[in-house]
């Protein structure tokens, strides 16, 4: 199956399984089941393989879910960004948040010796709306001295402010469609 293939069964899995729960968008469903997990898997890797990264940054907690299994796809390894002080022994570096969705401010941190100077790393998460964590784990990533090259999400929502602080933010689908 070719790229363009794979990325357009992730997207009729992401239509099929994606539900709204009291008014909360629910991401989870679509994981469920190993064949629907794959295609999403599957079809996120094929939106940033062209990238060529080096590793694959999530932020916790679904980024935990999906950004290793995305990095498993394209062979590379996984960094982990961590939120509000969790335990993360080593040298870290920290960075602020803009206010997302909800208002809220949280502190990110990723270890500073998992990133190396010139690697190439793409952000992989479930949504992104005011991209105020992923830009913080850009910033991450720069002051580690690597680049954030793309970004993959299921869902994009993103504000045209985070547009304009991102590099390529690549989708499944836009959350007008859901």
């Amino acid at each position: 199956m070719g790229n363009e293939a794979v990325i357009a069964r992730g997207r009729n899995v992401v239509r099929e399984h994606f539900r709204w729960i009291d008014g909360a968008a629910d991401t989870w469903t679509m994981l469920r089941s190993g064949d629907s997990l794959a295609a999403v898997i599957d079809a996120l890797a094929g939106l940033i393989d062209g990238e060529q990264p080096d590793v694959v940054v999530g932020v916790e907690s679904r980024g935990f879910v999906l950004a290793p299994a995305v990095a498993v796809r394209l062979g590379v390894g996984f960094v982990p960004v961590r939120k509000d002080g969790a335990l993360f022994p080593g040298p870290l570096v920290e960075q602020q948040t803009g206010q997302d969705y909800r208002g809220n401010q949280r502190t990110l941190a990723t270890r500073r010796d998992l990133l190396s100077e010139g690697q190439r790393a793409v952000l992989v998460d479930d949504w992104i709306e005011t991209g105020s964590q992923a830009i913080a784990a850009r910033q991450l990533v720069a002051q580690c001295g690597a680049e954030l090259v793309a970004v993959a999400v299921i869902v994009d929502e993103a504000s045209p402010a985070a547009r304009g602080a991102l590099p390529p933010v690549r989708s499944l689908v836009r959350a007008s469609e859901l």
